[in-house]
């Protein structure tokens, strides 16, 4: 005989972002690989809602490019590349560098909201025009503009004109460093490019939105300002040389953010367990018994304690004692008073214990002398006794002698019994005195203590 297995198949359809395709696998892994690129959507367009005017609203924006980028980072290192045309190596080296480039956006905005050195909000900037060179790279591949299709010229358009308008922001505070230093020329060589890179970002900002185009016009304005105002001063004051922009050392970026991790088993990125109160029957057959035997179990117990509980109860009840006294610790915090009084009593008789010791003394001596007397009663009336069968012998059986032995035998007969009843007399006492010593040995430190 036998035993056929039998497998469920199944089919995930999706539809690609860029080419609006539909692709279906049968592998559960797909299925991952989708909630996973939604993860990474999802904290991308988080971090995009907010306007970014307050410094927590940078920190959150900050926080959910990087963890987006963690997401299409995880997606690219651990599933495979071939499931459709979001989830290849190029697309995906394209997303991580642009949520790495606006991460680093928020932090260049929060250095600049605090003052930060000139240098470093410079090098902050040129690490944001890094992670975009990086994308555009990627936008430029032939590959990836036939995977994107038409967007990949808007995109394209987009990222460089955010690497010259970094890059201005960057030169823009580098001429800033130079005039902390003194060296109008360089500041004036920095300002020129910074407003020269400005220009190509303005030309490339055609058909970008109204606030995009006013916030270009509003740094060529300070750009612009800044470069007049530098140019006066060195043609008028200072005369320093320009120096060329290639002459002067290139700004390296300072990368800050990175791809947050992401752990799709935690359940506080998946959620509960779907499949949580899916149990086998073994487990629930292995439960049932597990719970029989702990009633069981429990059962024993109890029985046992209510057995336990009545042998107390009873105790107690012999002993004429209430629970409740016997829970009372309050009346041990005190000296009873009859106990007060036995202390008081042995105080003004500090020869108490003395005079017992003694009197036990002379009640062993007596004890001694009455049993040598017994001793001696019980041998002279076994003598006595032994006479008085020698002469029954020697006299014969004639009736006079006859009378005379038995009364003399009935006297010592008498004799017998009251020496006997002595004897178990004498008995008694040696055991009440053996326990008299005995209790007085035991009492006899607290009794001096009482004392």
């Amino acid at each position: 005989m036998q035993n056929s297995v039998s497998t469920i198949s199944f089919s995930l359809i999706r539809t690609e972002i860029f080419s609006g395709k539909t692709v279906t696998h049968d592998d559960i892994s797909y299925e991952q690989a989708c909630i996973l690129y939604n993860l990474g959507a999802l904290h991308s367009m988080l971090g995009a809602m907010d306007n970014r005017v307050s410094e927590e609203g940078m920190k959150v924006s900050c926080t959910h490019f990087q963890c987006s980028a963690g997401a299409f980072s995880y997606l690219r290192d651990h599933f495979s590349h071939n499931f459709s045309v979001d989830m290849s190596h190029q697309i995906l080296n394209l997303n991580i560098n642009l949520m790495l480039g606006q991460a680093q956006e928020c932090l260049l905005e929060k250095s600049m909201l605090d003052n930060r050195k000139s240098f470093l909000v410079a090098r902050i900037s040129a690490q944001v025009v890094d992670y975009y060179k990086e994308a555009c790279r990627a936008l430029e591949n032939s590959d990836t503009a036939s995977m994107l299709g038409k967007i990949q010229k808007d995109w394209k358009k987009l990222v460089q004109m955010k690497i010259y308008y970094f890059a201005s922001i960057a030169h823009l505070h580098m001429g800033k460093q130079a005039e902390e230093q003194q060296k109008y020329g360089e500041r004036l060589a920095y300002l020129q490019s910074s407003l020269d890179k400005l220009s190509e970002a303005i030309k490339l900002a055609k058909g970008q939105p109204d606030s995009v185009q006013e916030a270009l016009k509003f740094t060529m304005d300070v750009i612009g300002g800044k470069f007049n105002s530098a140019k006066k001063d060195n043609d008028f004051i200072y005369h320093e040389t320009v120096p060329s922009l290639e002459t002067l050392a290139s700004v390296k970026g300072a990368p800050l953010v990175k791809a947050l991790p992401v752990n799709p088993t935690d359940p506080s990125v998946t959620g509960p367990d779907l499949f949580a109160k899916l149990v086998p029957m073994a487990a629930h057959e292995a439960s049932s018994l597990y719970s029989e035997e702990k009633a069981k179990l429990l059962r024993d117990i109890m029985a046992k304690i209510d057995s336990r509980n009545e042998t107390l109860e009873q105790f107690m009840d012999s002993l004429g004692l209430e629970p409740d006294s016997v829970d009372n610790l309050d009346m041990y915090s005190h000296i009873p008073p009859v106990l007060m009084e036995k202390c008081a009593a042995l105080s003004v008789r500090p020869d108490t214990v003395k005079s017992l010791i003694q009197s036990m003394q002379v009640l062993s001596g007596v004890f001694t002398d009455v049993e040598a007397s017994l001793r001696e009663i019980r041998d002279v009336l076994e003598e006595d006794e032994a006479g008085v069968r020698a002469l029954q012998e020697a006299v014969g059986g004639g009736p006079a002698a006859e009378l005379h032995t038995q009364a003399h035998a009935q006297t010592l007969a008498e004799i017998r019994r009251d020496l006997e009843k002595y004897m178990e007399a004498h008995e008694k006492a040696s055991f009440t005195n053996t326990e008299l010593h005995r209790a007085m040995n035991l009492h006899i430190s607290n009794l001096r203590l009482l004392g």
